[in-house]
């Protein structure tokens, strides 16, 4: 009798344990970005706190922390050091991370942020196209070699110059944060006679004398395609599946209310992130058509064929789900 009731015993033990979760999900976790226009979902999910809202509706206590950071490289040493757990950046800092870290970390995007257009700007009256840059020409970008911006001026370069010649003006690269290029191209100082630029920086910057557009990426690249997009690692993604589905749950509301309530997602981008660009050229960069903020991605593959290509991803992607995780499973993309 003593036996059987140990036993019951037992395996009311053992079934509890198989019923509850193996350990609680975080209650705290850091979100990286950089600056600029194409993270708006993220700042409004920062501002009105859905990702927390989102969470509590799953029953987990979560406090969000967000931080900006200057480019792609800042923002994947961040995340592999585990000072945050979810990063935003640009599609080739993604696609760097995600080819790196296949045999541990298995780093993939979330979600695509942003479609939004970037523009080669200059002051140089000379350059008029991508092949009028000299050895005297400075060319600011958020990170050489690894951010967005830098790819696809690389994928302009090879289109301007011919097949192999991507790399032909890597050596006039200057890594610069945006608000620093910004003024470092408006003013001319420490030679930077161009800038591949982003929202709003690149639309304050032509309303300045001498500055103008030399090439933009959807020129570049064919048409409109994700610029950002927000990546984790495997095991983030695996030990907190609620939080990741809270996660998608707010960045959907957080593109809902941009596109139904456009003054109040601007007050909260500028309330965030203390931006003095002009209200009013806010409101008109985000009515263009180039500017979409689906979290499916689109046409992220040419991309990952230059970089393949190129030598930058030893290995070619499939397809774009192959560096997406099944957050997007359900999602036409591209």
């Amino acid at each position: 009798m003593k036996t059987t009731t140990l036993g019951k015993l037992g395996l009311t033990l053992v079934a509890a344990l198989l019923a509850s979760p193996s350990r609680a999900e975080l209650g705290q976790v850091r979100v990286a970005t950089q600056i600029g226009l194409a993270y708006l979902p993220l700042i409004v999910m920062e501002h009105d706190k859905l990702w927390e809202k989102k969470a509590a509706e799953k029953g987990v206590s979560v406090k969000v922390e967000y931080l900006r950071l200057g480019g792609g490289s800042p923002l994947n040493d961040a995340l592999l050091s585990d000072s945050v757990q979810v990063a935003s950046a640009g599609l080739a800092p993604l696609l760097t991370l995600w080819d790196r870290t296949k045999p541990n970390y298995k780093v993939k995007a979330l979600s695509a942020v942003a479609t939004a257009p970037m523009y080669l700007l200059s002051n140089n009256p000379n350059v008029k196209t991508i092949k009028d840059f000299t050895p005297a020409d400075r060319i600011a970008v958020a990170s050489v070699k690894i951010s967005i911006n830098a790819i696809v001026l690389n994928m302009g370069v090879e289109q301007a110059f011919g097949a192999g010649k991507a790399n032909a003006l890597d050596d006039i690269q200057v890594a610069m944060a945006h608000p620093e290029a910004y003024a470092a191209l408006t003013t001319r100082a420490g030679g930077i006679t161009g800038y591949m630029a982003t929202s709003p920086f690149q639309e304050r910057a032509l309303t300045q004398p001498g500055i103008h557009k030399v090439a933009d990426s959807f020129g570049i690249l064919g048409g409109p395609s994700t610029f950002s997009v927000a990546y984790a690692k495997s095991d983030f993604v695996n030990g907190n599946p609620k939080l990741v589905e809270a996660f998608i749950e707010a960045q959907r509301e957080a593109v809902k209310l941009i596109v139904t309530d456009r003054a109040k997602a601007i007050d909260g981008y500028l309330a965030v992130t203390g931006d003095k660009t002009d209200r009013k050229l806010i409101e008109t960069i985000l009515a263009s058509p180039e500017y979409d903020f689906d979290i499916a991605p689109k046409a992220t593959m040419p991309m990952a064929g230059f970089m393949q290509r190129t030598g930058i991803l030893k290995s070619a992607p499939a397809s774009w789900r192959d560096y997406f995780f099944d957050t997007m499973k359900n999602e036409k993309g591209s």
